[in-house]
């Protein structure tokens, strides 16, 4: 989408303080904190809530010592000082951010016991790992707790997962701690948004944007093309949260997203394996996790392989399958893991920075002025994981408050309070929660295909229920089944399952 140069705008184009484009952590908490601080703002989404990186995560609320993790960690900080400092400020952050969310009753959070085991020829000794937790206590909160246990040999196999791992003869030990998972990262996309609407904040999801230039006054005339039709709306400032889209907004002179695909497979493992995670770092040299999405569900990943294209478009494949299977039958052969086990899979694109120096993107959260580029007052972010959305909206209010100043007063406005208790969920999700669709009833808002594959039988009862909510006529209903199941093969399916 270019900056283009036209007519004035429309005398009745509704005008807004800030427009956001993208409905990602990222974008909905930044809506939250300018609705909050009493800015009027739009948030713009081509599809829906979550649709992107935030709603296929990894899921990890994590402590942050994967920033720390190097091979000669002390020669390396020695060498690379300023590149040690940002992963030590990064470490930080990961730290700040697991305190503040797994805190907060709003955030649906669930704390496990992660465990690196450690082999003679494994790519850390119990040192470093030991080591980088006593950093992380350092730099870090207090509380909660990292519970940092250090297990020998013996006690490493006498462990539920350690007894299943590879080359016991050669186990020195297992280096455990206190980890976060998120239960559902869609949801935080869904709550923020919902949170920021309470304040006044505006929507329009299943929408394109374009900047089409500046009027006479400085503000940014945007097309927007959505459901409600093609409307023309002003900005004093625009923040670019595309996430993996993001250098579709602009012809903005420079590339801003490198993506990186991460897919995963789920499957059961045995009952000592709840509320347990693994984690290394696979034979390819990145990190590599094991990790329970409920008491009896397990998944594995993520893969890190560089990704072109539409990011929509994003699934395992075949190689993804193979590579993560092997890499789960090598870390615990006693598991004696098959193809026949994999239930589910799925895979995202992480939107890192594009920078010349790391081929695979850099990871460190980044705003971009682009004002040099032609665009005063549109900013954009890349890089910023789920993990950290709390302190990437508060950076992106104190960047608009810098650059257009604080919001004008505004009449106070009063916050909807809607209780949930007394309807339908899937019900709920339409006439509060902004469901677009039968896709995004049963995966963004309930949550239920991460509970198992569902059946057509099944999507169609849901459908039954939502379908006078959303006015479909008795073929759109249909239409909506084939094409929920559609997506369900594609995005969850493992390759060739034919599972409805």
């Amino acid at each position: 989408m270019n900056q283009k140069s036209g007519s004035s705008p429309a005398s009745d184009a509704q005008e807004f303080d800030v427009v956001i484009i993208g409905g990602g952590v990222n974008g909905t908490a930044a809506l939250r904190e300018l609705a909050r601080a009493g800015y009027a703002v739009l948030l713009v989404e081509a599809e829906d809530l979550g649709a992107g990186a935030s709603g296929r995560s990894s899921r990890m609320l994590h402590c942050g010592l994967r920033y720390l993790e190097t091979p000669n960690p002390v020669w390396n900080a020695l060498r690379h000082p300023i590149r040690f400092a940002r992963a030590l400020g990064m470490a930080r952050d990961a730290m700040t951010a697991r305190a503040e969310l797994s805190q907060d009753t709003d955030v649906g959070t669930r704390p496990i016991e992660l465990s690196f085991p450690i082999w003679r020829d494994g790519p850390f000794p119990r040192w470093q790992l030991d080591a980088g937790l006593r950093l992380l206590q350092l730099i870090g909160p207090s509380v909660p707790s990292l519970d940092r246990t250090i297990r020998d040999a013996d006690a490493a196999r006498a462990h539920p997962i350690g007894r299943n791992l590879r080359n016991q003869d050669a186990l020195r030990g297992m280096v455990s701690f206190r980890e976060y998972l998120f239960s559902a990262p869609e949801r935080l996309c869904i709550d923020n948004a919902l949170d920021a609407e309470a304040y006044g904040a505006k929507l329009r999801l299943m929408t394109r944007a374009e900047l089409r230039g500046r009027d006479g006054s400085g503000l940014w005339r945007m097309a927007l093309d959505g459901p409600e039709g093609n409307t023309e709306i002003l900005a004093r400032a625009v923040l670019n949260m595309a996430g993996s889209w993001a250098d579709e907004v602009g012809n903005f002179g420079k590339r801003l997203i490198r993506g990186t695909k991460g897919a995963h497979i789920i499957l059961r493992l045995p009952d000592g394996f709840a509320n347990r995670g693994i984690a290394t770092v696979h034979r390819g040299g990145h990190p590599f996790y094991g990790l329970p999405l409920g008491d009896d569900r397990f998944y594995f990943g993520p893969t890190e392989t560089l990704f072109e294209g539409d990011a929509r478009n994003a699934h395992a494949d075949a190689d993804d399958v193979a590579f993560l299977l092997a890499e789960a039958n090598y870390l615990l052969p006693g598991l004696g893991l098959t193809r026949n086990h994999i239930e589910q899979c799925w895979a995202g694109v992480r939107p890192l920075t594009e920078d010349p120096d790391r081929p695979m993107g850099a990871r460190e959260r980044r705003v971009h002025d682009l004002a040099p580029q032609g665009f005063e007052n549109v900013l954009a972010m890349t890089a910023g994981p789920v993990m950290s959305l709390r302190s990437a909206g508060r950076r992106m209010l104190s960047e608009v408050s810098a650059r257009i100043g604080p919001p004008p007063p505004r009449a106070t406005i009063s916050l909807r309070g809607v209780s949930q208790a007394s309807q339908n969920p899937v019900e709920y999700a339409v006439t509060h929660e902004h469901a677009p669709d039968l896709y995004s009833v049963l995966t963004r808002r309930t949550g239920a295909i991460w509970q198992g594959l569902i059946s057509g039988e099944d999507a169609a009862r849901v459908a039954d229920t939502v379908a006078p909510l959303f006015g479909w006529s008795s073929a759109e209903k249909d239409h909506q089944v084939a094409a929920f199941l559609a997506r369900q093969e594609t995005e969850f399916c493992a390759p060739s399952d034919h599972r409805r």
